[in-house]
C-alpha cells in the first residue's frame, strides 16, 4: 500500500507501480458500477495458530486509550518515517490522533469527511485532503522478523474505501522503499468485496519487484470481523482468510524479507487504486462515518514446546487439582460447569456471580519444573467489565505475576501468558479476576489450560 499504485491480479505479477521519489498527481475518474454481493454479519471469530506455533507478542487494545509502548499515531499526510506526502498512492485522508480511538475492547479508525482542508506546510504542492481518518503503525516500537502475523479485523463498506493491514521493513528510512520491503496481509477494494488481497512488493534485478494474491470469502467480508493473517519464513509467504482460505504461496528469496518488519493499520479513501475518485465519489456523505474495526492482533513464533503434565486440565472433575485464593471470601465464585457448553468435554471453569462483586485466583501449583522458560495456555470466553482479568503465572506466592489481561471474547479464544523464567522448581498457574460491581452479565468461561516449555 505504500507509495505505489496498487496490486490487484490475484496472480504472480510485477506490475508499473509509482517509486518512492516523489507524489504523483492526484487525478479523477469516474465510480465504477457497484458489485451485487450479500454481507454476512458475524460475531467475533475464534482463533487457533495450530501446533508448534508460541504467542510472542499481542494487543488486545483493551483498556481506553492506545498502547503508546507498541503504536504511533500519525497526526499528518505527510509521513516522517518515510518521508513523503499522502502516502504515495494519492490517498484523499488526513489521519488525525481524534480518529484512532479504543473503546470496548476495540482499536478503531475513523473516517469522515471535512470542509477543514487539512494540509501539511510539507504537501503543499497536493492540496488539501478531504477526509480525517486514522493511521497507526509500530516503527521503532515493535518490529519483528518471520512467524504468523494475524489480526481480528472488520472493514467498511463502501466505494472508495481502502483499509489495510501491513507491514514494511524497518530499515525504510535508511534504504527507501521498496528496497525495504512491504508485505501487504489485507487490503480491500469495494469492487471485489468477497476478496483479501494481499502483495509483496521489493527491489531485485535492478527494479521494483510485486507479488500479489488474494482469498476469496464468497461473500463479502467488510462490515464483519474476520481474521487475516500471513505465515512467514525466510524463503515462504502464505496468505489466509479466516484460517482456512488460502491464496497462492510466495515463495523468496529477497534480502527485503529477512530483516525485521514494522506493523500499520490503516483507513484509507480513494488513490490511485480507485483511479484517483474526486472526493465527492467516495462513499462517504457529509455527516457520516466509516469504521475500521481491530479487536486483536498478534505474533506468534514456531518454535518446539513440550505440554507439562497439569491435573484436571478442562475441569472435568470439578475443581480437582485447583486451588482456590480469595481476600474477601468469594470464593464460591469460581466452579465448574456445563452452562454454555465447554470447549472440549463437558466441563469448564467459571467466574461469576448473580449480581454481587468478587475476586477470585483459581491456580495450580506445580513443583518439580525443571528450569527453563515456560507459557501458560488456556482457551477463553468472557463477557461484560472486569477490573482484574488475567491469565497468569507466578514463581512463589507473593512474587509478581507474568500475564495476559484477557479481553471480551464471543468464541472460544486461545490465549496466552508471555514468557516466565522458572529456576527454582515451582509456579503456581491459573486465572485471577475481580469485579467490583455486581453484575449478573459479567462471566469468563475457562477450559484446556496447559503449561507449555518452551
Amino acid at each position: 500500500m505504500h507509495r505505489r499504485a496498487a496490486l490487484r491480479s490475484m496472480l504472480v505479477v510485477a506490475s508499473s507501480l509509482t517509486l518512492l521519489g516523489g507524489c504523483s498527481p492526484e487525478s479523477e475518474s469516474a465510480e465504477p458500477g457497484a458489485v451485487p454481493l450479500v454481507s454476512q454479519e458475524q460475531g467475533e471469530r475464534a482463533y487457533d495458530p495450530g501446533a508448534g506455533w508460541n504467542l510472542a507478542w499481542q494487543d488486545d487494545f483493551n483498556g481506553s486509550s492506545l498502547n503508546g509502548a507498541h503504536w504511533t499515531v500519525l497526526t499528518s499526510n505527510f509521513d516522517p518515517v518515510t518521508g513523503n506526502c499522502n502516502f504515495g498512492t494519492g490517498e484523499l485522508e488526513y489521519p488525525r490522533a481524534q480518529n484512532v480511538t479504543v473503546a470496548g475492547g476495540k482499536l478503531i479508525l475513523t473516517a469522515q469527511r471535512t470542509s477543514d482542508a487539512p494540509m501539511d506546510s510539507r504537501c503543499t504542492g497536493y492540496g488539501p485532503r478531504s477526509y480525517y481518518s486514522g493511521r497507526i503503525h509500530s516503527k521503532g516500537k515493535v518490529e519483528r522478523r518471520y512467524g504468523k502475523l494475524v489480526a481480528s479485523i472488520k472493514v467498511p463498506s463502501g466505494w472508495g474505501m481502502w483499509p489495510a493491514f501491513w507491514t514494511l521493513g524497518a530499515n525504510i528510512s535508511n534504504v527507501g522503499w521498496p528496497r525495504s520491503g512491504e508485505i501487504d496481509i489485507l487490503e480491500w477494494h469495494a469492487n471485489e468485496a468477497s476478496w483479501m488481497k494481499s502483495a509483496a512488493h521489493y527491489f531485485a534485478n535492478g527494479a521494483q519487484q510485486s507479488w500479489g494474491t488474494g482469498a476469496n470469502r464468497g461473500y463479502s467480508v467488510a462490515d464483519a470481523f474476520h481474521t487475516y493473517e500471513v505465515e512467514w519464513t525466510a524463503n515462504q509467504m502464505i496468505f489466509r482468510l479466516d484460517g482456512q482460505i488460502q491464496g497462492n504461496v510466495f515463495n523468496h528469496n529477497e534480502p527485503a524479507f529477512q530483516q525485521n518488519h514494522y506493523i500499520l493499520l490503516n483507513l484509507a479513501l480513494g488513490g490511485n487504486w480507485y483511479g484517483h475518485p474526486h472526493p465527492d465519489q467516495i462513499g462517504l456523505p457529509w455527516g457520516q462515518t466509516k469504521t475500521m474495526e481491530v479487536e486483536w492482533v498478534r505474533w506468534y513464533d514456531r518454535g518446539t514446546t513440550t505440554p507439562t503434565a497439569l491435573t484436571n486440565p478442562s475441569f472435568e472433575n470439578g475443581m480437582t487439582g485447583w486451588a482456590t485464593w480469595s481476600p474477601n471470601g468469594t470464593e464460591a465464585a469460581d466452579f465448574s460447569e456445563t452452562h454454555g457448553g465447554a470447549r472440549t468435554g463437558a466441563y469448564h471453569l467459571t467466574h461469576w456471580t448473580n449480581n454481587t462483586p468478587f475476586e477470585v485466583w483459581t491456580y495450580q501449583p506445580k513443583s518439580g519444573l525443571p528450569s527453563g522458560n515456560y507459557r501458560v495456555r488456556a482457551w477463553v470466553r468472557k463477557s461484560g467489565a472486569f477490573d482484574v482479568a488475567r491469565l497468569q503465572a507466578k514463581t512463589c506466592g507473593e512474587c509478581a505475576p507474568v500475564f495476559t489481561n484477557l479481553g471480551n471474547y464471543g468464541n472460544w479464544t486461545l490465549v496466552e501468558t508471555p514468557a516466565i523464567s522458572v529456576t527454582g522448581g515451582y509456579l503456581e498457574l491459573g486465572f485471577h479476576t475481580r469485579a467490583t460491581a455486581g453484575n449478573s452479565a459479567n462471566f469468563i468461561h475457562m477450559d484446556d489450560v496447559q503449561l507449555i516449555r518452551l
